[in-house]
């Protein structure tokens, strides 16, 4: 497991035809605030599968804002990231910062009803207040860009399992350095499947053992991620 892997708060999809104009300064105004920002030119090395570098990005990154524009919608590859968005957005909640790049809302209801419909920020603001309202939408949504916290640290309890959110997961107690490997990671489920993971854990004797309970699985990888994880007080 690689414990240095990078955790990005915001994923920039976008064309490369407006690259120079936007993309660029609006990803440095974004990281200057100190957000860590996945773009590809900052990410990618030669040598590098372009899939597998995009693919890490657009699932290790807390948001993304997506720069619509009609050269946006001219090319195959953007729509495609769109598309792998919508499936998080769905599933995670608000993932998507919308911002229109010399677009009308009659121009945007051409390319999509359901994407005109979304609130988003217009570039003809101005980049500042583009990069406010990004940092804006990014509280509103009460997400903390420092992911990776705990919604329980303690002892397995069964009370305590029985109430965590559908689709947190647990993890307990790891081995010791230098691999770092879970003894046990579940992501949770109904309450049928909970009862038999606590007859589960009775089986290996492990009731009352400490572990961690994130809210989902992006949580538990930048838990996991990160470095001073393993003690629990």
């Amino acid at each position: 497991m690689n414990t240095n892997e990078h955790i990005w708060d915001i994923f920039i999809s976008h064309a490369s035809e407006d690259k120079i104009e936007i993309v660029r300064p609006l990803s440095n105004l974004l990281a200057h605030s100190g957000l860590k920002v996945w773009l590809d030119e900052g990410e990618l090395k030669i040598g590098d599968s372009l899939r597998e570098k995009i693919d890490e990005g657009l699932t290790k990154s807390q948001f993304a804002v997506i720069i619509f524009s009609h050269n946006f919608f001219s090319k195959n590859w953007p729509k495609s990231e769109l598309n792998a968005l919508f499936t998080r957005d769905i599933n995670e909640g608000k993932v998507i910062i919308p911002i229109w790049h010399k677009l009308t809302l009659k121009e945007m209801m051409q390319y999509s009803l359901l994407l005109s419909d979304r609130y988003s920020i217009n570039t003809d603001k101005g980049l500042i207040s583009v990069r406010d309202e990004i940092i804006s939408c990014i509280k509103e949504a009460g997400k903390d860009r420092k992911l990776g916290q705990p919604i329980y640290a303690g002892k397995l309890i069964k009370k305590k399992l029985l109430n965590f959110p559908v689709g947190s997961v647990l993890l307990m107690n790891t081995y010791s350095p230098p691999d770092f490997t879970p003894i046990l990671v579940e992501s949770l489920g109904d309450d049928t499947s909970r009862e038999e993971f606590w007859q589960k854990m009775k089986t290996k004797g492990l009731l009352g053992t400490k572990c961690y309970v994130f809210s989902n699985l992006r949580n538990y990888w930048a838990h996991i991620n990160s470095r001073n994880i393993w003690d629990i007080n």
